[in-house]
């Protein structure tokens, strides 16, 4: 971009840090010549094109600049842009720069702009797919399309995509969690038949893989969902003593069901019930020390409690 050209009528401003600059930065020539530029146009508040051209090349050299991202969606706002247009540039951006938070937060920006489309939001949905393939648990993916999801109701194809990529890899915790997001944010709830079925799912991966701490942060998680009048939770833990008994030991497990154990004890009012309770949680914790001696102290500190 001609900076001069388009711009002769614009006295540039150039960085003003001061007579004595600590620490002056050693910005390329272009940067600077476009942030003169572009700090005299938001100073006289022009919404133009050529100011819109301007953030373009401006985040070709500064992906991250928030506040040239800012003046570009008050440009495309000011001049009734096609805002679908834009939205296959900040394709183009986020596909070289996959976890640059300003071309995620300035999607959010556009598609709010464009309001409910299915076909959008079904191409929103197949962009984000797209990222997961190059990184699965990318933070700006998954932040994007849970408000994606939520702001426009839809919700159809999310177990779909988890269920994919839990399938894929076992332990991703940001599949596992946005399997909570979507029981837990949808406007149907999560029903206790939601929740057996949920506890089934989650059993079958423990299973494959019991040392693994994604599907126990789940049922820990979810059990907290289910009504102490339900009988789903002492179901859960008599399936979780199986489990721990078909095995050597499962520390996961284990931790898992002292949480539960000591959060029964915390509401019994049976006292024979609770010295059962306490029995068992101490026996639990005693394990955990064996077992888990890395963290030998923190469950020496747990027994304490019940003592």
């Amino acid at each position: 971009m001609d900076f001069e050209t388009v711009f002769s009528d614009v006295l540039p401003i150039p960085l003003d840090e001061g007579p004595n600059p600590i620490s002056p930065i050693a910005y390329p020539a272009e940067y600077s010549q476009a942030m003169d530029y572009f700090r005299a146009c938001a100073r006289a508040n022009e919404k133009s094109q050529r100011v819109l051209d301007l953030t373009a090349a401006i985040i070709e050299l500064n992906p991250a600049h928030y506040t040239v991202w800012k003046v570009r969606q008050e440009c495309l706002i000011a001049l009734n842009a096609d805002m679908r247009q834009e939205l296959e540039y900040a394709t183009e951006v986020g596909l070289e720069h996959h976890k640059n938070y300003q071309v995620w937060h300035h999607r959010e920006v556009v598609v709010t702009q464009i309001g409910y489309d299915e076909a959008v939001i079904k191409k929103e949905l197949g962009y984000i797919h797209a990222q997961f393939k190059i990184d699965s648990k990318n933070y700006h993916a998954w932040s994007y399309r849970q408000w994606l999801v939520k702001y426009f109701n839809y919700w159809s194809e999310e177990l779909k995509e988890v269920d994919g990529l839990i399938e894929l890899d076992c332990r991703n915790n940001s599949a596992w969690n946005h399997r909570y997001y979507y029981f837990t944010n949808r406007p149907e709830g999560f029903s206790d038949d939601d929740l057996k079925s949920e506890i089934t799912f989650s059993l079958a991966h423990v299973r494959k893989t019991p040392n693994n701490e994604s599907p126990w942060n789940y049922l820990r998680g979810i059990s907290k969902k289910a009504s102490p009048a339900s009988g789903i939770v002492d179901s859960l833990v008599n399936d979780v003593k199986n489990l721990i008994q078909e095995n050597e030991f499962i520390v996961h497990g284990a931790s898992f069901l002292l949480d539960i154990v000591e959060s029964r004890i915390a509401q019994e009012a049976d006292e024979s019930k609770k010295s059962v309770d306490s029995q068992y949680a101490k026996k639990l914790c005693n394990d955990l020390m064996k077992y888990d001696i890395i963290r030998l102290k923190f469950w020496t500190y747990r027994l304490s409690l019940l003592s």
